[in-house]
């Protein structure tokens, strides 16, 4: 007949307590140190990006993707506004025109280098072109955003965002939070 081995702790139960609040602060760093940088979180006030994005939800945005890659086209992205420093000034909208691009707005159909580009999976009709639609040749670190329901969105085509630099891109945005319960990955190009 086998014994029965039993493991017991005989430390004094001092050592099991440290040992517990060692561990909890140790878990509580790497969420920290996870959550402020390698991901950022923001919530969306605005109807600009639905129905990809519905209003009030709160975006989380990878940091690192873009330290590896470029925004590819039909990417989300967060990024601060030109004009202002604040953090909490912060927009999320949809890349469409990459760096070395002529982009064009014309009666509702954007032009990539003179070829109409099909926006149909991701953008909802285009009823103003903006400063696009006298054409804009982007630099070599410039990006042309647009939001998801162009109606309701402030992007790219107006004076007050215009043109996105790399450097104001903040990451992808990834997954998009109504409640605990209520979230889904954000559909992009990659």
């Amino acid at each position: 007949m086998k014994k029965k081995m039993y493991l017991v702790d005989n430390r004094p139960k001092f050592f099991s307590v440290l040992e517990f609040f060692v561990q909890a602060a140790v878990i509580a760093a790497l969420g920290l140190f996870v959550a402020r940088y390698l991901f950022y979180s923001t919530e969306t006030g605005s109807r600009s990006m639905e129905p990809t994005i519905v209003s009030g939800s709160v975006i989380f945005t990878d940091r690192c993707v873009y330290q590896l890659t470029d925004p590819g086209r039909f990417d989300v992205v967060t990024f601060r506004r030109p004009d202002r420093s604040q953090d909490n000034d912060v927009l999320v909208r949809r890349v469409v025109g990459l760096p070395g691009e002529t982009i064009l707005i014309e009666k509702g159909v954007v032009y990539i280098n003179g070829e109409a580009l099909d926006v149909s999976p991701y953008i909802l009709e285009i009823t103003s072109d903006g400063i696009a639609g006298e054409g804009i040749r982007l630099a070599e670190d410039e990006y042309f955003v647009l939001g998801d329901t162009p109606a309701n969105s402030e992007d790219s085509r107006s004076t007050t965002v215009g043109i996105v630099l790399r450097s104001q891109i903040i990451g992808k945005a990834w997954l998009s939070a109504r409640s605990m319960t209520e979230f889904h990955l954000i559909k992009g190009s990659r």
